[in-house]
C-alpha cells in the first residue's frame, strides 16, 4: 500500500490527477479510497459484475458506504 500512496503523492506533486482502478472491490476499495491524492475510483466493472449477484441498487449503496467511510476517516469526519 505504501507504494500506491507514494505514487499518488508523487502524481499530485506533478500536478496530475490520480485515478485508481483494476482490482478494486468491496475488500480493497477502503484503503485506496483513504488516499487523499486519489481523485477518482474506477469501479464500474466491479459494480456491474457484482450487481449480477446482489442487484445494482444494493451493490452501489454498499460501495458508496465503503468509499464514504474511507474518505471520512482521512478527513476526520463522520461518514453519513
Amino acid at each position: 500500500m505504501s507504494r500506491v500512496k507514494r505514487a499518488a503523492a508523487y502524481a499530485a506533486s506533478l500536478g496530475l490527477e490520480c485515478h485508481a482502478g483494476h482490482g478494486l472491490g468491496f475488500q480493497t476499495v477502503g484503503p485506496i479510497a483513504s488516499i487523499p491524492e486519489i481523485a477518482e475510483l474506477n469501479i464500474g466493472h466491479f459494480i456491474i459484475g457484482e450487481a449480477i449477484f446482489s442487484g445494482l441498487d444494493s451493490t452501489v449503496k454498499r460501495m458508496r458506504e465503503l468509499i464514504d467511510t474511507a474518505r471520512a476517516s482521512v478527513l476526520g469526519e463522520i461518514a453519513v
